[in-house]
């Protein structure tokens, strides 16, 4: 067989497809510390409230959005509405067991950092439940005191890849469409 030279096409794709390769390599999102594993027989929050003694001082690595925060002397309780986590640990926007839960965090977190509807992801260990109400109903909140968390920011569905704006002439009706003339249709 012979040796024939590459061709320059053949280089130039062969190049790119490194190029790109590397580029995603380098923007993979890495886990925050301490988060970085499952815990593939930590409970769910839904077990945890419905049987806490069978669960106490076990690893759970839980997330969802900030309902609110209480500062103590030494602790800071984050209430936390529970969502199932992403591979990179940040909760998701929806889905669940649908259960409230307290993460106890040693120290201060600011309340102008800690705002309602971010997320928040914890490990940490179960403590028990506490029960607080809810409007006027008594609820049962599982309890984690933990030793790692991320804060995430708010939830923001992902735009269209191309900006979409309705009342613009490339709207859903096209150039020719609907809203050409609007507000007049003649």
């Amino acid at each position: 067989m012979k040796g024939y030279p590459m061709s320059s096409n053949r280089l130039w794709r062969d190049g790119l497809v490194l190029l790109l390769t590397g580029f995603l390599a380098a923007c993979a999102s890495k886990l925050p510390k301490g988060l970085e594993e499952e815990l593939p027989k930590a409970p769910s929050q839904r077990a945890v409230q419905a049987e806490p003694g069978r669960y106490l001082a076990q690893q759970v690595r839980w997330g969802g959005e900030i309902l609110s925060l209480r500062n103590g002397a030494n602790s800071t309780e984050v209430e936390i509405f529970g969502r199932p986590l992403s591979r990179n640990a940040e909760p998701r926007p929806d889905g669940g067991d649908g259960v409230r839960f307290i993460a106890r965090v040693n120290g201060f977190l600011d309340p102008a950092e800690f705002q309602t509807n971010k997320r928040l992801t914890v490990r940490g260990r179960v403590a028990g439940t506490l029960t607080r109400p809810v409007g006027e109903f008594p609820y049962i909140y599982p309890v984690v005191d933990v030793d790692v968390y991320r804060l995430w920011p708010v939830y923001q569905p992902p735009q269209p890849a191309w900006g979409y704006d309705p009342w613009s002439v490339w709207g859903p009706w096209g150039p020719w469409g609907y809203h050409r003339h609007f507000p007049h249709r003649w």
